[in-house]
């Protein structure tokens, strides 16, 4: 079952960011800690909205979509896997990019082949590690920074409630229905991410050894970035 995204649009800045905010890649680094704005004062109109994204959210487990990524780190494209209940996420970009990213086991590993180099860290010290969860709970150990509603679109920034300098987390929703159409990463440096997503298939076939680094797929990684169709 595909849901199907309306064309990128111009890019709405997250609450207190001025840049387009951010996603995965290198919003894995770690670096100097930033003093997180006061939690803010919440609505009863938001929090029944927070409510209504966190159900969302749950209702699609698993996802497979194509991204346009902007930010820090430049442009580029690719497919994104996502096997949320079990921590699994998989980020394959063009041949030519020559980076993989692959979260599995509770780690998060970064290989550029460009430059012979692989980065593993703990999923737990990314922001990342706030939606791969079996149950996401936009409550408790993850404070709501900021919420912004906008023509057709709602916005939500989220960050660790106990670990706030790791970074936030911003996605962008389409409204009336709900659908995910951008993730976004603030990592500790201020370095931003953004990927604006398409094609999502909300019942894709995932397995296991898709989330490993020996998996490839079954087209090569440009044609794959491409391949699927509105």
């Amino acid at each position: 079952m595909r849901q199907d995204n309306p064309a990128p649009y111009p890019f709405v800045k997250p609450l207190r960011c001025a840049a387009a905010a951010a996603t995965l890649t290198i919003a894995l680094l770690l670096a100097a800690c930033t003093t997180p704005p006061p939690k803010p004062q919440l609505t009863a109109a938001d929090a029944a909205d927070i409510d209504r994204i966190a159900a969302y959210l749950n209702s699609i487990p698993r996802f497979e979509a194509r991204f346009v990524q902007f930010g820090s780190f430049g442009q580029s494209s690719g497919v994104i896997l996502l096997d949320r209940p079990a921590g699994d996420m998989r980020i394959d970009y063009p041949a030519a990019d020559g980076r993989t990213i692959v979260i599995a086991n509770g780690e998060v590993q970064i290989v550029d082949r460009n430059r012979d180099s692989t980065t593993t860290m703990a999923v737990s010290r990314t922001p990342l590690g706030m939606l791969l969860t079996p149950t996401i709970n936009l409550s408790g150990a993850v404070t709501v920074e900021g919420l912004a509603r906008l023509p057709g679109m709602i916005q939500i920034t989220l960050r660790k409630t106990d670990q706030p300098s790791q970074g936030s987390l911003t996605l962008t929703l389409a409204d009336q229905p709900l659908r995910l159409i951008a993730v976004s990463v603030i990592d500790a440096r201020q370095q931003t991410l953004t990927m604006h997503l398409a094609d999502i298939d909300v019942a894709p076939k995932l397995t296991p050894d898709m989330f490993q680094l020996k998996w490839t797929p079954d087209v090569g990684q440009e044609s794959r970035a491409t391949s699927i169709t509105h």
